[in-house]
């Protein structure tokens, strides 16, 4: 065998085999399958995948995770719809996908490989930009996709031109019998696809820091009322105090504008008032105060000790319950009006056959009536008792019904919603502290529209007149109080300080913001590029011979068309 021949074989054999070994290196694999198109996409389909599962499966509420008891009701009653299937998913975190560990690791995976594709990729690319090849061999003129060849030589300073005004980058190249020019337009455009790609690093970024560093809290605060945002104690403390909640609504009760007049305190010193709506929040050090819902059902009540003149209560207290409140009208023989209004319900009867709630009515007369609602086979039936002897009035009657007894007319006109709340921890009389379930306070004249908002405002569907609190369970009978009215029991005095709104406010930093927003402008800016201002090289060949063009661009720039364009400008023939 030749020598030669066979040197040349064991190099081409120390080359194969030095090959080998380099694709066996641990960390070039590892970077050769970060740097897969292939990894890559499968990457994204798993994401998206585990992300669709996220959103189809229900995941732990932020109230409830770190909890273990509330976790633990929370997972009983994921075990009543996924059956034995609801524990295999809380231990893969199936129900807690967004926080668990492998999606974490997933999503690092997901940032190295995209980082390590714009690694790879930005050397071939800023030498194309820098340093592009600006000589092709003649036979690149016959093969290259997009091409043009004319039937005779043209001035090189006319086709100069014709590319400089179409805003090309132009080098001439002089050699034997030919002129070579080479055009390039839109050279930085090749960073288009880095600035996308980019942008998927800075979002999964994004989510990492929002994790880590976010806060969420809510607030329900009354009107005059503040609290705190963080924990107790906590140094650098921000309090919230409602100044004024508003609400707006149609006649149909439809809301139509929220807002809430708020102060921001930091450490106990005032630091802004601003006002907050749905879509634009208070701000204050990265902190944004969203409106979250409106409540117009609340009322404010002040107990005092008289016996030590301390204010033992005072709360506003929110009303979340309904009650039915019957509006009656009662005229005489000779239809004179005795009584028109809304009852307030608060006498209860209940057996196995009925459930009776009512109240007493005295009637501009002196006549005393027992007026209540009865459950029963008909909705609510209102029941009309007179008490007295000789002839009295019984009546039942539906809903928009008139009924005629003891010469009396009773007319049920409507029946309303109003605002109910039962309050375990209202201080009681002595002579009421035997009783069980605390008190229950109803408030009416305050509903506006539907049976579940309010404008905050002294109207109602009925009878229009001020605010007035009802209170059971302070003594025999129930207590109405007018706002400023007071009424003393047992050296306990009670005030209804009157209507008070609640306003829901959702405190929230979020620092990845500003990256989420730096994404979005790469990711726009990366595909405006990329679709709107396309990279294309040019290289012509002009000889005695004629004049051949070339050039490359992504397909959607039409090229060709470019190059007749260009040839017609610069005052040539198509061969």
């Amino acid at each position: 065998m030749d020598p030669s021949k066979a040197a040349e074989r064991g190099a081409s054999g120390a080359v194969g085999w030095s090959r080998t070994f380099g694709l066996l290196n641990p960390l070039r694999a590892v970077w050769w399958l970060f740097t897969s198109v292939r990894f890559a996409i499968l990457l994204l389909i798993t994401l998206c995948g585990v992300s669709l599962v996220g959103v189809l499966l229900p995941q732990k509420p932020a109230r409830v995770r770190g909890d273990i008891l509330a976790e633990q009701d929370w997972l009983q009653i994921q075990e009543g719809r996924f059956g034995f299937v609801a524990d295999v998913f809380d231990r893969t975190d199936l129900f807690d996908i967004f926080h668990s560990g492998w999606f974490a690791v997933l999503l690092g995976i997901t940032v190295a490989s995209t980082a390590a594709y714009i690694i790879s990729r930005f050397p071939g690319v800023w030498r194309s930009i820098t340093r592009p090849r600006k000589r092709v061999p003649d036979r690149y003129f016959e093969t290259a996709p997009d091409s043009l060849t004319l039937d005779s030589a043209i001035a090189v300073e006319d086709l100069e031109g014709a590319l400089r005004r179409s805003r090309y980058r132009v080098d001439r190249f002089e050699e034997e019998g030919a002129t070579y020019l080479f055009a390039d337009r839109f050279a930085w455009a090749q960073l288009g696809t880095l600035l996308t790609h980019a942008a998927i690093v800075i979002f999964i970024f994004s989510a990492v820091v929002s994790r880590i560093d976010s806060f969420s809290t809510g607030l329900f605060l009354a009107e005059g009322a503040t609290l705190p945002v963080f924990a107790v104690r906590n140094v650098n403390q921000i309090q919230v105090e409602l100044l004024d909640s508003h609400a707006e609504f149609a006649a149909d009760g439809q809301p139509l504008d929220y807002y809430s007049d708020i102060v921001v305190y930091r450490r106990g010193e005032e630091v802004k008032r601003c006002r907050s709506t749905v879509n634009s929040p208070c701000s204050y050090e990265g902190y944004h105060f969203y409106q979250t819902a409106y409540f117009g059902f609340g009322a404010a009540l002040e107990v005092r000790d008289l016996s030590s003149g301390n204010v033992i209560y005072r709360e506003t207290l929110a009303l979340v319950e309904t009650a039915p409140s019957p509006q009656v009208v009662v005229r005489d023989a000779d239809g004179e009006l005795l009584f028109e209004d809304s009852l307030v319900l608060t006498d209860s009867l209940t057996s196995e056959d009925l459930r009776y709630v009512g109240t007493i009515v005295e009637l501009v007369d002196g006549r005393i009536l027992t007026m209540g609602l009865l459950e029963g086979e008909a909705d609510l039936q209102l029941v009309v008792i007179e008490a007295a002897s000789g002839e009295g009035v019984q009546l039942v009657l539906d809903e928009g019904e008139t009924g005629v007894s003891g010469g009396l007319e009773v007319t049920y006109v409507a029946r309303q919603e109003i605002p109910l709340g039962a309050i375990a921890d209202l201080p009681l009389p002595d002579s009421a502290r035997g009783g069980e379930g605390g008190a229950v306070l109803q408030m009416r004249n305050v509903v506006y529209g539907g049976d579940n908002v309010s404008s905050g405002t002294n109207v109602s569907t009925g009878v229009v007149g001020t605010p007035e609190l009802t209170i059971s369970g302070l003594k025999l009978q129930a207590v109405t109080l007018d706002p400023g009215e007071v009424v003393v029991i047992d050296e306990l005095q009670y005030t209804f300080l009157g209507q008070r709104e609640f306003s829901g406010l959702n405190v929230r930093r979020d620092r990845s913001d500003y990256l989420i927003w730096l994404g979005a402008a790469l990711t726009v800016v990366g595909l405006m590029i990329t679709f709107w201002v396309p990279r294309r090289r040019l290289w012509a060949k002009i000889s005695s011979d004629g004049t051949q063009l070339a050039g490359q661009a992504p397909r959607h720039a039409k090229f060709s068309r470019e190059l007749r364009r260009l040839a017609a400008s610069a005052g040539t023939k198509r061969r």
